[in-house]
């Protein structure tokens, strides 16, 4: 007896096909099973801290600190997630260096601009492998992202992380 004949049957009886679905089928379920059962799932009772952080915003038009207040909760623009509650806000006059005609460069000032560093207060799960706000958003120091509030966007650097 051949193991298949000509109808592309397996010792006569199921079709190659056939045994090839099921076979993906199984595999799948206890995947499932492996994934939903067996694995460890992401802690939910992780120890909550409180951090504080700065956001430097560098050279935004000077009206749009006046939409920003202590007391608002920023979002990360990404994923829409509140990842704190601004508890200061500080500005200074933005600069820049230019090249000047003799080759060196100079600072100066750039009009109508300034930089902005947000003091922002959350809540993060900290751990060997990093500080995470709202259990999703991984905060890096030097990292940029795209911040909002109810009433402004834009993108800032992490300045620094406090623990506790």
């Amino acid at each position: 007896m051949k193991l298949i004949d000509e109808k592309g049957k397996l010792f006569g009886i199921v079709n190659v096909i056939d045994v090839c679905i099921i076979i993906i089928v199984i595999v799948l379920g206890v995947g499932a099973f492996y994934k939903f059962n067996v694995l460890d799932k992401t802690s939910s009772t992780a120890a909550m801290q409180p951090i504080t952080y700065t956001v430097r915003v560098d050279k935004i038009r000077d009206f749009v600190l006046s939409n920003v207040e202590t007391g608002d909760t920023i979002f990360d623009q990404a994923s829409g997630n509140a990842i704190g509650t601004i508890v200061n806000v500080e500005s200074e006059q933005a600069y820049e260096y230019i090249n000047m005609p003799d080759g060196t460069f100079a600072k100066a000032p750039v009009e109508n601009r300034i930089n902005v560093i947000f003091t922002i207060e959350a809540d993060a799960v900290v751990n060997d492998s990093g500080c995470y706000v709202n259990r999703t958003f991984e905060l890096l120091r030097g990292s940029q992202t795209k911040y909002m509030t109810k009433y402004f966007e834009c993108t800032g650097i992490v300045e620094s992380i406090n623990v506790g």
